[in-house]
């Protein structure tokens, strides 16, 4: 694919930023978050 350097840039954080926003709905959907807060300990039992 034949762009700029900046596109290129702007195109590769917007692909991470989209996949990270699915990656989460599906995390807190596992969590079952309904209106749940997500502690940081969750987090890290889950995650880390």
């Amino acid at each position: 694919m034949r762009c700029t350097e900046e596109y290129k840039t702007i195109l590769g954080s917007y692909m991470l930023r989209e996949e990270a926003n699915h990656w989460w709905k599906n995390a807190r959907q596992r969590l079952g978050a309904g209106g749940m807060v997500i502690t940081w300990e969750m987090f890290k039992r889950e995650f880390w």
